[in-house]
C-alpha cells in the first residue's frame, strides 16, 4: 500500500482565476510526489534499486504514466487549445522535477532530449490503449510494470515487480492521482 502522500488540493485564494498554466504547474507538483512515493513502495515491498539512478528511473516512468492519465482525464474539462497547453506545461513542469532531483542526487544534468523523446513513446504507445470509464485498462498498467522491470531487471526478485504494479500499485497509484487531480480541478474551478 503507498504511502499516503501530503498533497495539497485547495488554492491559497479562493478569489483568484486559475489559468491553465497554474493548473499544470500546481498538478506537476502533486504528480511528483505520487511518483515519489510509489517508487519508496517498491522499495518497501523488498523490490531492489541497484542506485539512485534505478530509483530516478522509476519515478520517471510514473510520471510519464500521470502525464498520459491526466491528459485523458482532462479530455472534457479543457477546450482543446487550452488542454494542448496543460499537457505542454504539466509535461515540462514533471521533467523539470525530474531534471532537478537528477541534478541534485546524482550531481549531473539528464538528458532532456531523451528524456522528452522517451515521455513522447511512452504517452504515444499509452495513447492507443483503453482507458474504460475514465481509468486505465490493462494494458496500461502492464505496459508501465513491464517499463519497470525493465529498469529494475529480472533478478530473482524484481522479476515480479510487473505483478506488484500491474495489480497493486498501479491501480493505487491512479487512484490518488485520480481523487487529487478532480479536487483540484474543481478547486480551480475547470
Amino acid at each position: 500500500m503507498l504511502q499516503k502522500a501530503r498533497i495539497r488540493t485547495a488554492w491559497k485564494s479562493r478569489d483568484r482565476t486559475v489559468s491553465v498554466d497554474d493548473l499544470a504547474n500546481a498538478l506537476s507538483a502533486i504528480c511528483w510526489r505520487i511518483a515519489l512515493s510509489a517508487a519508496k513502495n517498491l522499495h518497501q515491498q523488498d523490490f531492489i534499486y541497484a542506485d539512485d539512478g534505478q530509483r530516478l528511473a522509476v519515478i520517471r516512468e510514473y510520471l510519464f504514466f500521470l502525464i498520459h492519465c491526466s491528459d485523458r482525464l482532462m479530455h472534457d474539462r479543457l477546450r482543446q487549445g487550452d488542454r494542448e497547453t496543460f499537457v505542454t506545461r504539466l509535461s515540462l513542469n514533471c521533467l523539470r522535477h525530474y531534471a532537478e532531483n537528477t541534478l541534485e542526487l546524482l550531481e549531473r544534468q539528464p538528458d532532456m532530449k531523451e528524456a522528452l523523446d522517451a515521455l513522447n513513446h511512452v504517452t504515444s504507445t499509452l495513447a492507443g490503449f483503453r482507458f474504460p470509464d475514465q481509468r486505465p485498462g490493462y494494458e496500461m498498467y502492464r505496459l508501465l510494470g513491464a517499463r519497470i522491470r525493465e529498469i529494475l531487471g529480472e533478478d530473482q526478485i524484481n522479476k515480479w515487480v510487473i505483478d506488484q504494479i500491474m495489480e497493486v500499485d498501479g491501480p493505487e497509484v491512479f487512484d490518488l492521482f485520480d481523487k487529487s487531480c478532480t479536487k483540484l480541478v474543481r478547486n480551480s474551478g475547470y
